[in-house]
């Protein structure tokens, strides 16, 4: 008699868009909800021992509602958060390295700006600053854009512009000094970086707005372009 053949195991996919059990539909932060795009626990970065970061991931990647903008929180290789805002070719800074935005665009969150770079395609997802949610051709089956063109957010035509919470005052959670609490040194936690990514977004919204600031902005120089960048190269 053939023996009965026991009920196999159902298989779901992978979600590549995080390392949890699922991807939350929605997630708290800076008093608000949030739907989740990307996020992921990393234990190579995340802080070691006791803190506020406990209950924190190690990325987080949404799209900004009152812009439309998309935005990522990704913590850094000593535990501190770095935050980053993406930008089409169509966006007057597009193309601009981080030394060459001028002050009249008005942009200034924690610190100045020390991130602009293209989409990181070819990084893993948890330390990528990229949306690559899926579905989208490589590269070189992609057609060619111009500054002017509209482009789809998650395309990898999104020029990126960040910040990171490593400044004078700021707690460097991996990297930790005897007399750093005597100093008065703030971590800044996830919920105070949604803040000021969210800041990030407006300010580089208003620059395609149609506000005031747009007439400034006219008179911007040509960016200079950036178009190469090296990997993280970690997990």
């Amino acid at each position: 008699m053939p023996r009965k053949k026991k009920p196999g195991r159902a298989t779901l996919p992978a979600n590549p868009n995080t390392n949890l059990s699922v991807l939350p539909d929605r997630f708290a932060i800076g008093g608000t909800e949030i739907r989740p795009l990307q996020l992921f626990n990393n234990p190579n970065r995340h802080p070691h021992g006791p803190g506020p970061w406990e209950t924190e991931p190690d990325k987080l990647a949404w799209r900004d509602a009152a812009t439309g903008k998309d935005c990522i929180l990704l913590r850094q290789h000593a535990g501190e958060w770095a935050g980053y805002v993406g930008v089409e070719p169509s966006h007057p800074l597009w193309g601009y390295s981080v030394d060459a935005v001028p002050a009249v665009a008005g942009i200034h969150v924690h610190g100045p700006l020390d991130y602009a770079e293209s989409c990181e395609e070819e990084e893993r997802p948890q330390v990528s600053v990229c949306h690559l949610l899926g579905g989208h051709p490589p590269r070189d089956q992609r057609p060619r854009r111009s500054r002017s063109s509209v482009a789809d957010n998650n395309l990898p035509d999104t020029w990126w512009f960040g910040f990171t919470a490593d400044r004078p005052g700021d707690l460097v959670p991996n990297y930790r000094r005897t007399l750093e609490a005597e100093e008065g040194r703030t971590y800044r936690d996830i919920d105070y970086m949604y803040g000021e990514v969210t800041t990030l977004a407006a300010q580089l919204h208003v620059l395609e707005d149609g506000l005031p600031v747009r007439n400034a902005a006219k008179g911007l120089p040509a960016p200079d372009l950036k178009l190469e960048h090296k990997g993280e190269g970690d997990v």
